[in-house]
């Protein structure tokens, strides 16, 4: 898959199936004009039930390429009897974004890999990965991450070889009997998404609050990142404020809040709580709670949330300036793990949280 024209960021690839069908395609940022043909792709994978409803809306597209908030990646179909960049077809066949969360985090996130079903096969997936982990390695990001889907284990397996290490699970996001794709839901009702993170430029992550039976399953995560970091088994409550720095996100569509915990107060339990009396976890409706494990009330917070039916389901690291541990509640919803389709380095995490779910 060496690319035999290379302009900076555009590059042509000519790629065989295992069939030995042939075809060429220029990897190129998207340009006015490719709106419509990446709702093409969208379409061709998920029909009208993709998560990202924005994605089916051409002005949304354009003025996020337009501020570079998503920078969006597209393969375009080559007339392969040409093989020249001037020889462009205009179909898109596939599509990847970057996602830019600065200045509230400074991560980025290799994401939304679709293509069109006829152009599966040709390894285009690889050299999407390969044209975004070059973009993005040259950047003063602190991390790269990935969240790959649990109902397939391609993308799990793609950027583990580009060195981003498996660090834990966010559950129970999507509602999967009201998306339609290609691959095996199994059981679940609703799926998962993996965590994969590549330190870029964020060497330390300071003091670690880690509960005591998760110390060596976050020792060795932190390990394979490559950082430095400190471990603390401080678990008493600290009293430093009278309030938290409490978030939260909902999505409707899918069910799925999100509950960020950025500092730990006195009244940190009740805004919990108040949220949760918003969002009630019955019927579809499920939680993930990111808790800053650099606050040094983290281990006494989650001995609360561990007696509230939180259970621990891997870390959220190197994404800022905080470092934190996720928690999951899947409230009235079945999980089937056996059904998910994992790496083998996920297989590990999802027997770690299975082990430890209680």
């Amino acid at each position: 898959m060496i690319p035999f024209i290379d302009q900076g960021l555009n590059r042509c690839y000519r790629v065989k199936n295992k069939s030995g069908e042939e075809k060429t395609f220029l990897i190129r940022l998207s340009e006015p004009g490719d709106e419509k043909g990446m709702i093409e792709c969208i379409r061709d994978e998920y029909g009208d039930t993709y998560f990202k409803r924005s994605f089916y809306n051409e002005g949304f597209l354009a003025e996020k390429a337009k501020k570079k908030e998503i920078i969006f990646l597209v393969a375009e179909v080559i007339d392969t009897a040409l093989r020249t960049e001037s020889s462009r077809t205009g179909e898109i066949a596939g599509m990847t974004i970057l996602k830019d969360f600065y200045p509230e985090e400074s991560m980025c996130e290799v994401a939304s890999q679709i293509f069109k079903k006829k152009y599966r096969g040709f390894g285009l997936s690889m050299i999407f990965f390969e044209h975004s982990m070059y973009m993005v390695e040259n950047t003063n990001r602190t991390s790269v991450i990935c969240l790959p889907v649990m109902f397939h284990d391609i993308t799990q397996r793609l950027m583990k070889r580009f060195g981003l290490v498996a660090t834990g699970l966010i559950m129970n996001v999507f509602d999967v009997e009201g998306i339609i794709h290609s691959y095996d839901n199994g059981r679940n009702t609703k799926h998962s998404q993996g965590l994969q993170v590549k330190k870029i430029s964020k060497t330390k992550v300071g003091t670690l609050y880690i509960p005591r039976e998760h110390i060596k399953f976050c020792k060795k995560i932190y390990r394979s990142l490559g950082v430095k970091y400190k471990i603390s088994r401080f678990s008493k409550y600290n009293r430093k404020t009278s309030f938290s720095e409490v978030t939260c996100a909902q999505d409707a569509n899918q069910n799925s809040l999100e509950i960020r915990i950025i500092s730990i107060g006195d009244d940190v339990l009740e805004q919990v709580d108040r949220v949760l009396k918003e969002y009630p976890l019955r019927g579809k409706q499920t939680a993930n709670i990111f808790l800053n494990i650099n606050d040094e009330n983290a281990v006494w917070l989650y001995e609360q949330l561990k007696n509230r039916d939180w259970f621990f389901a891997g870390l959220r690291p190197l994404c800022g300036r905080n470092e934190f541990m996720i928690l999951h509640n899947c409230g009235e919803t079945k999980v089937y793990f056996e059904d998910y389709h994992m790496s083998e380095e996920f297989r590990k995490i999802v027997e770690y949280v299975q082990k430890h779910r209680g």
